[in-house]
């Protein structure tokens, strides 16, 4: 337990160094949520087009059927382990945290992709939260939870793409040692990441299991 309590210290000293980029981060989110839903509510017609057809590509999306179809067959832990690995995998990793072993280009993809997320969720949450109240509890606990683990790695994949061009960032003059430093902290911001998801996935496949069972 102290090794555990001593990494989630050490991941929220890394995570109070990028607050900065932390709060960036979770203020594009805030802003393009919002547009999203706005724009639904004001049924602007880009914006509706383009929430029906995200809503009716989740059913055939090869990476949500196996999600869906654990689901749908009781397999509640299967559904929730899915879940984990895909937003870790794709969602954290790959999408937000990796592109930014590319100087500056990766911090402003990072940027771009956190955007477009946050308009996304922002154009089909509008008809979640009208679904029930039921629905609507899971689907902010999901927001909460998912959405902050997305923060903090792509803050990390943000800090990453900004190691490489200022190194002084981290008191040095080679880009190569600040780059690896970089990664050394994003490991450290995973321990957050981890937990965050880990708890997402729980909340989202447990509250949609027991709204349709």
């Amino acid at each position: 337990m102290s090794k555990v309590a001593g990494l989630l210290n050490e991941s929220l000293f890394t995570a109070r160094k990028m607050k900065r980029l932390l709060f960036l981060v979770a203020g594009i989110y805030v802003v393009s949520f919002l547009a999203g839903y706005l724009m639904v509510h004001f049924q602007v017609p880009f914006a509706m087009e383009l929430s029906k057809t995200l809503i009716e590509s989740v059913s055939t999306n090869p990476v949500f059927t196996p999600i869906i179809g654990s689901l749908t067959s009781g397999d509640l832990a299967l559904a929730i382990a899915f879940t984990f690995l895909v937003n870790l995998s794709l969602g954290a990793f790959v999408y937000t945290t990796l592109i930014g072993i590319i100087p500056i280009l990766g911090g402003v993809g990072s940027v771009a992709v956190t955007g477009f997320r946050g308009f996304v969720i922002g154009l089909t949450y509008y008809y979640v939260f009208k679904v029930s109240i039921g629905y609507s509890v899971v689907a902010l606990g999901t927001l909460v939870l998912e959405l902050g683990a997305y923060v903090f790695s792509a803050a990390a994949g943000i800090n990453i793409s900004l190691s490489a061009i200022f190194p002084r960032r981290y008191q040095v003059e080679s880009r190569w040692t600040a780059f690896k430093m970089a990664w050394e902290d994003a490991a450290k911001i995973y321990v957050i990441v981890v937990i965050l998801l880990v708890l997402g996935a729980i909340w989202e496949m447990g509250g949609i299991y027991i709204t349709i069972h």
